[in-house]
């Protein structure tokens, strides 16, 4: 693990243990180690992903904090500029999420979580973890971007045919 991913857990960890949620602490300890300039109204945004969305348990809130980040990073202000980058580093996020902690959804992995904090009944292992796969996918973002497979462009996939590519860019 690079150095400043560790570093990124560490500082999610101190935020969870100052009683932040999920989505708190992982986006305001990536933004601070990765040296992405977030304004506090992002941060506070971020509060009502926590426990899988107010605590409904469905999509992590630090899944949902890495969305925010590659959102926040990539992006895009106009409707006429490409959604390709974005949209395929949020689907390697959720791949990784899978491949890494079995899912996705904070119903599922909360009691996972509890099973490995023994008697302290916390989410700590998903915070960490987490934290530690959308700090890479940041980390690995501009290569991942570079690499990516023709088929995973917008319009282009045949997993994806809903995806269809706009006959005119329109502005807005």
């Amino acid at each position: 693990m690079e150095d400043v991913v560790e570093k990124t857990v560490a500082r999610c960890e101190e935020y969870r243990l100052k009683k932040y949620h999920c989505a708190e602490s992982s986006i305001r300890a990536c933004s601070e180690v990765l040296n992405i300039k977030l304004s506090n109204d992002i941060l506070r945004i971020a509060s009502g992903f926590r426990g899988g969305g107010g605590g409904y348990g469905d999509r992590c809130g630090v899944l949902e904090s890495g969305i925010m980040l590659i959102s926040f990073l990539y992006g895009r202000e106009k409707s006429n500029v490409d959604v390709s980058d974005y949209s395929y580093l949020v689907r390697v996020l959720h791949d990784r999420f899978n491949a890494e902690l079995g899912g996705y959804y904070c119903r599922g992995l909360r009691p996972f979580a509890y099973r490995l904090s023994g008697e302290q009944q916390n989410c700590g292992y998903i915070y960490r973890k987490g934290t530690e796969i959308v700090a890479q996918l940041l980390v690995d973002a501009p290569r991942l971007i570079k690499e990516m497979p023709e088929t995973e462009k917008y319009g282009r996939s045949p997993l994806r045919p809903y995806e269809k590519i706009p006959t005119e860019p329109t502005e807005t």
